[in-house]
């Protein structure tokens, strides 16, 4: 319930400072707040301290100031892979006792003028629980439009709960007018079932999958760049990193494709992983992707209780779609103007098999 009334004169939106950590804390700690968060009530002071002073490269922090009071914060990220320098990620929360007197709106509106007038983001996306009508509506009324709903995306007050995908795009198309068609695939490789071994990767493995990697036809259909160097490849297979875990396809001693299963670390999602594959293309269409899938629902499902596996499809890859259909994902939504490269910007379907 409000607790003092606030005129919007008296407000002042202004960038995020450290001295702010307090404020920001009694915000995300609160339990109404929280609830509509990913925040669990155990969450202590020095989690926000440290959020205060950290940084990350494309966020925008803006604040509510009421009489030297933050009522409220809202932060854009610009994303910073390449493919998706036309995108950004919002986020919002108001204190309870401002609740219902147009802060959100005040919040929304610098906000997003930061977005469309500063950052040149095209599409602005947001996840909202699906019970949270009142955020529901304030997105609405500044343009953002459900693209599908995410099921048991998180647990929270002794239950999963779903998630709205909203996204407001803002401009003309930022693709060409006519997309460019993908190359020709590679001549396909000569091999049978018994010559292919799902394992873990190693790294005698970094150059074989690099040639994966940098791909075009692969970048095509993932977040990759053809402009990929062999050091990155390496970078990812130097260390273990907890929560990921992956396969590769081998064909005659080469690893020909490889399959992704990442973790979240927030607790609240310890239930859900997505995941991601690409194939190299002489091997497309003869039984390497089934493997691969086969191999990472079994993990998920017999050895990591995974309850929601999910991933990201462009919507012009068919086969892609196919296959994870076969595998027991459905389409939860589509993200409109998702991801540039190779000469179109490509809608994704977001697809989850959920258990």
């Amino acid at each position: 319930m409000t607790t003092f009334t606030i005129h919007p004169a008296e407000v002042i939106i202004r960038p995020f400072h450290p001295d702010d950590t307090h404020d920001q804390y009694t915000m995300v700690s609160d339990p109404r707040v929280a609830s509509q968060l990913l925040q669990v009530p155990s969450m202590e002071l020095a989690e926000t301290e440290k959020w205060a002073t950290s940084e990350q490269n494309g966020r925008h922090r803006l604040v509510a100031d009421w009489h030297g009071r933050v009522i409220g914060a809202i932060y854009v990220t610009a994303y910073q892979n390449p493919r998706l320098k036309h995108a950004g990620r919002l986020g919002m929360m108001v204190h309870p006792d401002a609740w219902g007197q147009g802060v959100g709106s005040q919040l929304l509106a610098a906000a997003l003028n930061l977005a469309d007038n500063w950052l040149n983001l095209s599409r602005v996306e947001l996840e909202v629980f699906t019970h949270n009508q009142a955020a529901i509506h304030l997105y609405e009324k500044f343009g953002f439009e459900q693209e599908g709903v995410r099921q048991k995306v998180a647990f929270g007050s002794g239950r999963f709960l779903d998630d709205f995908v909203m996204a407001r795009l803002h401009g003309r198309f930022p693709g060409p007018e006519e997309p460019a068609k993908p190359a020709s695939p590679p001549p396909r490789a000569d091999f049978t079932a018994e010559d292919v071994q799902i394992r873990p990767p190693r790294k005698g493995d970094i150059a074989d999958l690099h040639a994966c990697f940098s791909h075009p036809l692969v970048d095509r259909t993932t977040l990759q760049m053809p402009s990929q160097e062999s050091s990155q490849t390496q970078k990812r297979f130097a260390d273990p990193v907890p929560g990921v875990h992956r396969f590769v396809a081998e064909v005659h001693g080469k690893a020909v494709g490889i399959i992704t299963l990442h973790q979240t670390h927030k607790p609240r999602q310890s239930h859900v992983a997505g995941m991601g594959m690409m194939v190299h293309p002489a091997y497309w269409g003869q039984g390497i992707g089934s493997r691969l899938m086969a191999a990472i629902t079994d993990l998920a499902d017999n050895w990591l209780n995974v309850v929601r596996l999910e991933l990201e499809v462009n919507v012009d890859n068919p086969a892609g779609v196919r296959l994870y259909e076969k595998f027991g994902f459905v389409i939860e939504g589509t993200k409109r103007w998702h991801a540039f490269g190779d000469g179109r910007l490509a809608d994704s379907h977001f697809m989850a098999r959920v258990r």
